[in-house]
Order: structure tokens, then C-alpha cells, then sequence
């Protein structure tokens, strides 16, 4: 072997091959360690074997460990650091043998990396697996609502139309039975607009976008009276913020004043009841009235409107289970 090697330089090698394997990862550390190893010792070159498999090299390939010399080769554990020329000083091996030591834990970091490098490459595949799975679930899903929908609403015009008095005068016993039906295939098309997402989304705070549409400030600002407590519907954000904008175009189509804005929970009955009383200038957009009917009809929710002497508006909303 050339030079000896000195404790100060042994140091700064560790030192700089701990940063590499640090920065770049362990197999990086492994490959500057046997050049550093050539470059101390001065030795035409070196080798890195664990269990008897070469994981790095730097320099002319040294024999084998079966075919090396003894004086060759530095072994901590599985592993063993061969030389291209003999190591005879004591001080030297002892250098080398820090530096092999050193290779047996970048070995073991080697190891691990290598380990969850495979297990993110699964955990990968198994995220595709299951975004084809979700997609073909949402197509799924997607064509059974709309099979669903139109005898839905055949359904749903059906009891509206015997609700008003079309068909005749109902019975105690038919009345109850028409608001059963209105309950289930009221629920059963809260389901058809709602995709299952395996996972409870948390509901929208109804007074939170009261608030911001009729608070002060607003231009359709109003005297807004609000439980203490959430107003949380049976249905997703989308739906309250439909029946907000739906109020809001109702309102400024009108030319409303004076208007009043009050939520309660009427007594006995699982709702809640919004209730909106101004005075007007003008009739209420038809297009408007519409879509508040459009939207009870969609979210199971009983709208009345009444528009003499002034405007007064209740809609009684389905209220989330607490």
C-alpha cells in the first residue's frame, strides 16, 4: 500500500461520506467511501462485498475475497473491504477498519432504502388499482341515478298533483299515505344527488351563507334572525346554496325592502323552517319561483309563497340528524 493515513483525514472522510449517503442516499455513500479509500491509501484499487456479492468499486478491480490475501481484505459483520495491494501497518488497518464499519451501516441504510423504495412503488400501484376501481364505481353509479331519476320524478309530479286537489278531494288515510310516499322519494333523490364517498362529509352551516348573502353590508342586506346554534340540512353545500341564490334572485327581482330573514325548528316536526317577509314593487320573477319549486321538489322541502299584501315566504327544509 502507498501513504499511511492519517486519524485528521479518516475524520473528514467519514465526515464527507456521511453528507454524500445524507444528500444523495446510501447508495451514493458507498460508492464515495471506496474512492476515498483509494485515494488515502493510494491503492490501484478497491472493492465493497456484503455476503460475498460486490456492491461497490473504485479503481482496477482486487481479487475475489476467496482469492485475496489476507493482508487485503478489512471484514466488520457481512461485510468486507478488499484492497488492491496489502495493508501491513497496524495504525492503517485500524483506519480501514473505521471506514469498513462505516460501509456496514451504509449497507444496512441501503437496505432500508431499498425496502421502502419497493414498498412505495406498491403503495403507487395500489393507488392506480383504486382510482380505476372509483372511476368504474362513479360510472356505475352514474348510469343506475339516471335510470332512477326520470320514473323518480314521474313519481314525484304524481303526488304533487294529488297534494293540490287535482285528482279530487283526499282522504285522512290517502293524505298520509301521499306524504309517506313524498318522504321516501324525497330521500330516495337526496341518495340519486349525492355520489358515495365512503366517508361522512361534514354539512354546510346554513347560517354561514345566510350571512354572507343578507348581512349587513350586502346589497340584498336584511334583518337576519338565526339560531345559536348550526343550521344543518339534509343535504350537500350545493343545495343550500341554491336555495340562498334562488332567494336572493326572488328578492332583488321584486324590488323587496324591509325584508326580514328568521330560521326556526317549528315543534314536533324534524325541519327547519325559513321564514322571508318584505314588501315588494314588483311581481315575483316567474323563472325565479321556478327554481324554488324545481328545488323543494329535488331536496323534499315544502315551499309556500304568498304575495298579498306583502311578500311571505316560508320554506320548510329537511334538517340533518344530530
Amino acid at each position: 500500500m502507498g501513504r499511511s493515513v492519517s486519524a485528521s483525514e479518516v475524520e473528514r472522510t467519514v465526515s464527507a461520506v456521511a453528507e454524500r449517503a445524507l444528500h444523495h442516499g446510501a447508495r451514493a455513500g458507498l460508492a464515495a467511501l471506496v474512492e476515498s479509500v483509494v485515494r488515502l491509501t493510494e491503492t490501484p484499487g478497491a472493492a465493497l462485498y456484503a455476503e460475498g456479492r460486490c456492491v461497490a468499486l473504485a479503481g482496477v478491480t482486487p481479487p475475489v475475497p476467496a482469492r485475496a490475501h489476507p493482508l487485503q481484505m478489512m471484514k466488520h459483520g457481512r461485510t468486507t473491504l478488499v484492497l488492491g495491494t496489502p495493508c501491513v501497518d497496524p495504525a492503517d488497518r485500524q483506519h480501514l477498519a473505521r471506514l469498513t464499519e462505516l460501509a456496514g451501516a451504509l449497507l444496512a441504510c441501503r437496505e432500508r432504502e431499498d425496502t421502502a423504495r419497493a414498498e412505495q412503488k406498491r403503495l403507487r400501484l395500489e393507488r392506480l388499482r383504486l382510482m380505476e376501481r372509483l372511476a368504474h364505481r362513479e360510472r356505475a353509479w352514474s348510469r343506475a341515478a339516471h335510470d332512477l331519476r326520470t320514473p323518480l320524478l314521474v313519481i314525484q309530479g304524481y303526488i304533487d298533483m294529488m297534494t293540490k286537489g287535482m285528482a279530487g278531494a283526499l282522504t285522512p288515510s290517502m293524505q298520509r299515505y301521499l306524504e309517506r310516499m313524498g318522504r321516501a322519494a324525497g330521500e330516495m333523490n337526496v341518495r340519486l344527488q349525492q355520489r358515495p364517498s365512503g366517508e361522512d362529509v361534514p354539512a354546510e352551516d346554513l347560517r354561514a351563507l345566510l350571512s354572507a348573502t343578507f348581512g349587513p353590508g350586502r346589497p340584498g342586506a336584511a334583518r337576519l334572525e338565526l339560531p345559536p346554534g348550526p343550521v344543518l340540512l339534509r343535504m350537500p353545500r350545493t343545495g343550500s346554496a341554491l336555495l340562498v341564490r334562488t332567494l336572493e334572485r326572488l328578492l332583488s327581482g321584486a324590488g323587496a325592502s324591509e325584508v326580514e330573514l328568521w330560521v326556526d325548528a317549528p315543534d314536533g316536526v324534524d325541519a327547519w323552517r325559513l321564514l322571508v317577509r318584505a314588501r315588494t314593487q314588483l311581481p315575483l320573477p316567474s323563472r325565479a319561483l321556478e327554481s324554488l319549486e324545481r328545488f323543494g321538489r329535488r331536496w323534499q322541502a315544502r315551499v309556500s309563497v304568498q304575495e298579498t299584501p306583502g311578500l311571505e315566504l316560508a320554506v320548510v327544509l329537511p334538517r340533518l340528524p344530530g
